[in-house]
């Protein structure tokens, strides 16, 4: 491949990518954006970085030492640190970084695809179907959908490399193909099943020399992948502690099973028809068999894999697209590793879609050039710019929804009624608009879909700010109640606080005093973030040396939890300190506080920081 009489066409993909996203770039921090990003000091320390990198995503909700989720994703997370390391708060930089990765994605799979023997037109085509297509918003348009990105990106260039080697045979090749594997492995669990691709690229190269010796050679080459992925299993299995970690509200094995084929036609639905798109959809896992549910889906099913054995028999070209469409699907597949109303996300289609226009592209060429040799490509180039025309359309006006919280959960609210994630969510954007009772309707409706710890806590926060003390604290006291199977230790931590507020409002102070020394027994690992509170309990109620004296057990485990509030035990010292008249302590510590908080950027904390600052000042 000439890469001058390519230039044209990579510049143009890239360039329609652009377009196609570039409303995007406006958006905000949206969904887990703030927690990952902006609440999350593993990727803003410098210090904590080594712990980040050794650690599952959602680590920083606790203290960083105890598994929070079944991710354990290096390159997402050295990515993210990159991000905040060069944009710091703000989002553009972020996004803008997203769409440059999509272009490169799409210029990666044209490269490809030119290697494999597909005309410049038909590489062309397939690629600009590729780069608008709608599914692609939630990866592109959402700020923490990168890792899919990260994972076609290496993916991609791996086969690239890979496909050198099997021509060439030098090293230092197969050294570049695996190492852009390994970071596939880190930014994604799926590329731990797509070992069997390298296979498929070291058979067809050699496929005139079916000496065993030779075959030998190409089980061994793609045994090193294996040998890879496994080594990254047996790594995040270190990290994570178990194979997976139970999740909340996750269907039984039994009902994942069965949820198979009503899953996997939705993902064929949405690659051919990508009409209704959200961030999670009313698919559920199914409990009894029915003709609606799991037969007619099966029989569905069944034709998808008899039409793609088909197109893939004597296929080289084929087998590749349907390994890129089947392999990546293959963990998102089971049901029981997610909850029950987030069971399908558009976002695992990423790679999946370049597989499947693969095929298609490819067979479509195939039949065309049989009736119509001279005209193929030009007929299939027509086809696909006619069709980008209305999925860009549709992705342009889909990436509106993921400009803001509010935006998001409001869409999704419409499209899933009967989701509990998508009106507890939108209850805590219209909670922070100030709109209590329209967010305890949004709460209400997610306890009513499936009750949960966060719509309870969500709910009694408002019931809290609109003084009706005694429902918040029945909402509150239901948290606490929960079984540990049932929910985490934040959610545990976010219900005795909100808690102690409740008491602290009504005028008990003693029993505010009371549930956070029990919040602090129960929950160890938040015991500065606690304490912190604490103290402010008991200085309200005017025994100021016990809150001193709190605060200073616990400044040494302030300096090493992860929250935010943790940091704010220093303030708090630094404060007391100086009304206790101990100014060059006082000024010690808040200096020591800012430094210590001077990469956080959430609004709390902001407003913390110049708390600190004002008093800082005031005692020079």
């Amino acid at each position: 491949m000439n890469l001058k009489t390519e230039l044209r066409p990579l510049i143009l993909i890239a360039l329609v990518a652009f377009v196609v996203f570039a409303n995007s770039l406006s958006g905000d921090f949206v969904y887990d954006d703030s927690r990952q990003i902006l609440r999350n000091p593993l990727i803003q320390d410098s210090t904590l970085y080594a712990r980040a990198l050794a650690s599952d995503v959602w680590a920083f909700k606790g203290d960083g030492t105890i598994t929070a989720s079944n991710y354990y994703r290096p390159t997402f997370v050295a990515w993210l640190i990159l991000n905040y390391k060069l944009f710091a708060a703000n989002p553009f930089g972020f996004h803008v970084l997203n769409v440059l990765l999509h272009m490169l994605v799409c210029a990666l799979c044209y490269m490809l695809l030119r290697r494999w023997a597909f005309s410049q037109s038909l590489a062309f085509a397939a690629a600009l179907v590729f780069a608008v297509h709608p599914v692609h918003s939630e990866s592109v348009a959402w700020i923490s959908g990168s890792p899919d990105l990260l994972f076609a990106a290496a993916f991609i260039a791996s086969l690239i490399f890979a496909d050198k080697f099997a021509i060439h045979k030098k090293k230092l090749v197969f050294a570049a193909a695996l190492a852009l594997y390994t970071v596939a492995l880190g930014a994604k669990e799926a590329a731990m099943l797509c070992f069997p691709v390298y296979f498929l690229i070291f058979a067809r190269r050699d496929k005139d020399d079916q000496k065993a010796e030779n075959l030998t050679a190409k089980l061994t080459f793609t045994g090193i992948f294996a040998a890879c992925g496994a080594g990254f299993f047996l790594l995040r299995w270190a990290i994570l502690g178990k194979i997976t970690h139970p999740v909340e509200d996750a269907a039984p094995l039994s009902n994942a099973i069965l949820s198979v084929p009503a899953v996997f036609v939705f993902y064929f639905r949405q690659m051919f028809f990508p009409l209704i798109l959200g961030e999670n959809y009313p698919l559920r896992p199914v409990g009894e068999i029915d003709f609606g549910n799991f037969i007619l889906p099966l029989i569905i099913s069944l034709f998808i894999i008899a039409a793609l054995l088909f197109a893939a028999r004597k296929s080289f070209l084929r087998q590749i697209g349907g390994s890129l469409l089947l392999l990546p699907l293959l963990p998102v597949l089971n049901v029981a590793s997610f909850p029950s109303d987030q069971i399908v996300h558009d976002r695992y289609l990423y790679l999946p879609l370049f597989g499947l226009l693969i095929i298609v592209f490819s067979y479509l060429d195939e039949i065309l050039k049989s009736k119509f040799a001279q005209k193929s490509d030009a007929l299939i180039l027509g086809a696909s710019i006619l069709l980008s025309i209305p999925l860009s359309v549709q992705t342009y006006l889909y990436n509106q929804t993921w400009k803001n919280n509010l935006a998001l959960w409001s869409h999704n609210a419409k499209i899933d009624p009967t989701s509990a994630l998508s009106f507890v969510n939108l209850g805590s954007e219209l909670a922070s608009a100030g709109k209590h009772n329209e967010a305890l309707e949004a709460f209400s409706q997610s306890i009513k879909n499936r009750p949960s710890a966060f719509a309870f806590i969500g709910r009694a926060r408002s019931f809290t700010a609109l003084r009706r003390y005694p429902e918040a604290a029945a909402d509150l006291q239901t948290v606490i109640k929960m079984p540990p199977e049932s929910t985490n230790a934040y959610a545990y931590y976010q219900a005795y606080e909100g808690l102690a507020i409740v008491y602290t409002d009504t005028g008990n102070g003693a029993k505010a005093e009371e549930i956070l020394r029990e919040a602090r027994n129960r929950l160890p690992i938040y015991g500065a973030a606690l304490t912190e509170k604490l103290a402010i309990v008991l200085y309200q109620k005017g025994d100021k040396p016990a809150a001193l004296r709190e605060l200073e057990a616990v400044r040494e485990q302030a300096r090493v939890e992860l929250l935010p509030e943790s940091k704010t035990v220093l303030l708090r010292l630094g404060m007391l300190y100086a009304e206790f008249g101990r100014k060059p302590e006082a000024k010690q510590i808040l200096q020591e506080y800012l430094n210590l908080t001077a990469n956080l950027r959430d609004n709390i904390t902001l407003s913390d920081r110049q708390q600190a600052v004002n008093l800082l000042r005031n005692l020079q």
